[in-house]
């Protein structure tokens, strides 16, 4: 199938369309309309319906996303790894949570290069489902994730162990931040401290919550990892008898993947995994 009928596709999702769309794509509408009649045709199905609003998708056409966002991005993958640069023939693409990014991922490339100074590296930073999804397409060969799903041909391992504990400001102990750690925290959090389920200050990303807190003042759950050298300053104390959260890190691949290269590669993440990092420094670093 042409990749330029699946993009079209996915831009009148975006646009609400098929007249913004060839404005977006810079065609006619009548190029736009035959794109999609091409494709429902080797579909076999309808993909939308029109009307005076623009274009909604039908129940057919809802299941197709799913698939044609993963030949977009599969095809966008291998134009850019393809062809590899002069004087490797090998590759290895590994993936990482933003939060993992900084120290662990890299040092993992770091470590990668001298250990494998013959294989092309790629690191990609991104969700853990955006990461997941990649490994089923094949498109990565390892990620690092704190929320893994257990999905046929991927294998998951735990690589660290982790928690989530709240801290406070030494001197200005409010207010408290809500950081949003993902679904299973969501879940167990408001369970446990439903007086914070709805908090004047929340944050989606723990570095930018961290600077606020070291800054401003405030309590909050942060990985242990992470505050344990401003604990140890004085500048944030451990809240007493406060619940605390697992939150381990897990690597997961395709087994599908796995070489002498991958093998190698894991072998190096779990020696890593021991090394003593300042994760402070490096998560204070990140924005």
């Amino acid at each position: 199938m042409d990749i330029d009928l699946a993009r079209t596709f996915l831009e009148i999702i975006r646009s609400g369309s098929f007249i913004a769309t060839a404005e977006r794509l810079h065609i006619t509408q009548t190029a736009v309309t035959a794109r999609v009649r091409s494709l429902e045709t080797q579909l076999g199905c309808r993909l939308f319906v029109r009307n005076r609003a623009g274009a909604r998708l039908t129940s057919d056409g809802e299941r197709f996303v799913t698939y044609a966002t993963q030949l977009v991005q599969t095809w966008e993958a291998a134009r850019r790894d393809l062809p590899l640069p002069r004087g490797y023939d090998k590759l290895l693409s590994l993936g990482a949570e933003i939060s993992l990014s900084n120290p662990l991922m890299l040092a993992w490339v770091k470590r990668l290069r001298q250990g494998l100074p013959d294989h092309a590296l790629r690191s990609e930073v991104g969700s853990d489902i955006e990461l997941q999804n990649k490994l089923d397409l094949g498109v990565l060969d390892a990620a690092l994730v704190h929320q893994p799903e257990y999905r046929a041909g991927l294998q998951v391992e735990q690589l660290m162990e982790e928690k989530l504990i709240q801290v406070v400001h030494s001197h200005i102990p409010e207010p408290y931040l809500y950081i949003d750690w993902g679904p299973a925290f969501r879940s167990q959090h408001d369970r446990a401290l439903p007086e914070h389920i709805r908090a004047a200050l929340s944050f989606s990303l723990g570095p930018l919550a961290l600077q606020y807190l070291v800054q401003c003042g405030g309590r909050g759950y942060f990985r242990t990892r992470v505050v344990q050298r401003y604990l140890d300053e004085g500048i944030l104390k451990r809240v007493e008898q406060a619940p605390e959260f697992s939150y381990p890190i897990y690597l997961v691949h395709a087994r599908a993947s796995e070489s002498p290269a991958l093998t190698k590669a894991i072998e190096l993440l779990r020696e890593i995994a021991l090394d003593d990092y300042d994760w402070s420094r490096w998560y204070y670093a990140e924005l």
